[in-house]
């Protein structure tokens, strides 16, 4: 008979037990301290971001196939991988909408609570991976005009693509890239001293995509004399010892959840799953969509326009994702200690609240409102049309 894999999995993967007890022998950890010493007898690893997976923690293990359950890779030295001939997937594109939700979630926050109106401003997109595509369509249906900046992307593929300055100078300014740190394009402090004098002292910013991508002196630089406009932060250098001068600089800061919708945390425990399935020669018998939970709020019905097309879509988006709660949640480790900081960090990852993709929520609005019901499904709701005219 042959013998039962063991798995370590990190402790922050959803339906981990779920998914892929029935594969093996499971031990959980906390992803942040599994060391090479918890892998000696491990066949399959499974993790989240911020575990650092490469030879320090590999070598002399029998660690044979390694999951990441998240979109990025800079913590994993695929290359190590390839050479010692360890099977290896990430979820890439798996939390891409729940990104895209938060950055559109964010902007309406802005144009509630800042004034700030949306339609007509140019978006610069730096990175149209799936993340920037996304957030490209969706910031179309605001009316917004998206501005490209992605030279990996323009070198294989036909884009509008236009200059990092040029990109730069839009009245808002989103990233969406990964971190790379070599190459003919590297992403690690793209955003410096010499880049944010191309950014207009009234532009939005916005970083969702990884910390190291922005250098924290000049982002807190660019704030503190007035050369930015308002920032919505959301990955910090050295996680979890974030810089919290700067976190206090910023207009929205949130502990590194943009990503973190339950459905697109499932996804990635999924896209693992099904790799690590293939990679045994085993039929999947794991389906996500078994095991979620009914959405939290399944519908939401408006007989009448009470408000304007944007503040109704921001008080609907609200009641499935309040970006501010996130924020508050984050401001709230300020009465800690310093010293306790960077585990009550990881512990609000860790325990986040359940939130939902827009596409779980029925939207019934009567015919009358067409607007509304553009911008309602152009983001994601599912449309259920009222008979009320």
């Amino acid at each position: 008979m042959k013998k039962r894999l063991n798995i370590v999995a990190g402790e922050n993967i959803p339906y981990i037990q779920e998914a892929f007890s029935g594969l093996g022998d499971l031990t959980i950890l906390p992803g942040r301290s599994i060391k090479s010493a918890d892998l000696n007898n491990t066949n399959i690893l499974l993790i989240r971001s911020i575990t650092q997976v490469n030879e320090a923690l590999l070598k002399n293990t029998p660690v044979e196939f390694v999951g990441s359950a998240s979109a990025g890779t800079d913590h994993m030295d695929t290359e190590y991988l390839r050479s010692k001939n360890v099977g290896f997937a990430s979820a890439a594109g798996s939390n891409a909408n729940s990104v895209a939700e938060y950055v559109m979630a964010s902007l309406l926050w802005m144009n509630k609570e800042k004034g700030i109106d949306l339609e007509g401003k140019t978006l610069g997109i730096v990175g149209v991976g799936n993340i920037g595509k996304l957030v490209k369509q969706k910031a179309e249906v605001l009316g917004m005009l998206p501005v490209l900046h992605d030279p990996p992307l323009a070198d294989i593929e036909e884009i509008d693509h236009c200059s990092l300055q040029e990109t730069l100078g839009c009245d808002v300014v989103t990233l969406h890239t990964p971190l790379t740190k070599d190459g003919p394009y590297p992403t690690s402090h793209l955003l410096n001293e010499h880049t944010f004098k191309w950014v207009k002292p009234t532009s939005i910013f916005i970083n969702a995509a990884r910390g190291e991508v922005v250098d924290t002196d000049a982002l807190q630089h660019a704030i503190t004399n007035k050369r930015i406009g308002p920032t919505i932060i959301d990955v910090w250098e050295n996680e979890p010892t974030i810089n919290w001068d700067l976190f206090q600089a910023v207009t929205l800061g949130t502990s590194h959840i943009a990503g973190h919708s339950l459905d697109g945390k499932a996804n990635g425990t999924f896209m693992i799953y099904s790799a690590l399935c293939k990679h045994l020669h085993v039929a999947p018998t794991w389906d996500p969509e078994q095991t979620l939970p009914l959405p939290t709020v399944p519908s939401i019905e408006m007989n009448i326009q009470q408000h304007s097309d944007g503040e109704q879509l921001q008080r609907m988006i609200t009641q499935i994702y309040d970006v501010e709660a996130d924020h508050r949640r984050l401001k709230s480790l300020l009465t800690s200690p310093l010293e306790e900081r960077p585990a009550l960090f990881d512990k609000l990852r860790k325990h986040y609240p359940v939130r939902r993709e827009f596409h779980r929520t029925n939207v019934k609005l009567p015919p009358n409102l067409k607007r509304l019901r553009e911008l309602t499904t152009g983001l994601g709701f599912s449309e259920l049309l009222s008979q009320i005219s």
